[in-house]
């Protein structure tokens, strides 16, 4: 298996995992908060390692920007995000931003231990 689709796979299983755990202790908006913070958490990191693994194999200078490029990404994720959830309750609100960051905190660590310079 390709590293990228196997990192993406071990994180998809954290954020899985991260989901159940939070099915358990919250409901309702929070819990949709929670989901939706983990998905996007997981599309956007494992988009970023995807475009790393990628560069990796271009040039250093490829994957600089590839480096700066999933770090803009990441970062207008975070904005739709906040964009979305702008007039939502702010339990739900905050749900879905925690969730983010400390997801794609989390899948980032597990996804880029594979990139080697």
């Amino acid at each position: 298996m390709p590293k990228a689709l196997r990192s993406a796979a071990e994180a998809a299983g954290f954020g899985v995992a991260a989901a159940l755990a939070a099915s358990v202790f919250w409901s309702g908006p929070v819990r949709h908060g929670v989901f939706l913070g983990l998905a996007a958490a997981w599309l956007g990191s494992s988009a970023s390692a995807a475009w790393l693994f990628w560069a990796k194999g271009v040039s250093l200078r490829a994957f600089w920007g590839a480096f700066g490029g999933g770090m803009a990404l990441r970062a207008a994720v975070l904005a739709a995000l906040a964009a979305v959830v702008w007039k939502a309750p702010a339990s739900e609100a905050a749900a879905v931003l925690v969730s983010y960051a400390v997801g794609v905190a989390v899948m980032l660590l597990i996804e880029y231990r594979q990139i080697k310079l």
